[in-house]
């Protein structure tokens, strides 16, 4: 009983803790969030790639579908909303939480009609 409630509790986690990663093309990049950025912003989760570089990460991401005609199929599933048609089949999505943003971003791009889907970064502004 006590081995079947130790698996429960870790596949629990595993479903709760969300993706640190995302797809670039159809290769999976690593993020490790981070705890502590300078200047920070409650909307705007932080995470460092694997090139070091600090990227944040609200409730946007940004979708190409080969066709649209499965867009609103997708909104509804995902609980998503159109902010901006910026053209060709390439949308600006909101999703209802900002914890979500990678896993939806990461659903949408195992879809067959999807050409990628990614959180739509920000990246800290470095004076020259």
């Amino acid at each position: 009983m006590k081995k079947i409630l130790i698996v429960l509790v870790l596949l629990s986690s595993l479903v709760c803790a969300g993706d640190n990663y995302y797809y670039h093309g159809k290769t999976k990049r690593l993020l490790t969030p981070q705890s502590s950025v300078f200047g920070s912003n409650a909307n705007i989760d932080y995470y460092e790639d694997e090139k070091k570089i600090v990227v944040g990460v609200s409730n946007k991401l940004i979708v190409k579908l080969t066709k649209s005609q499965n867009l609103q199929d997708y909104l509804f599933e995902f609980n998503a909303t159109v902010v901006k048609s910026l053209g060709g089949n390439l949308y600006l999505l909101k999703v209802a939480d900002k914890n979500q943003t990678l896993t939806v971003a990461n659903r949408l791009s195992e879809k067959e009609d999807v050409l990628f889907a990614h959180p739509d970064f920000v990246k800290r502004s470095v004076p020259r």
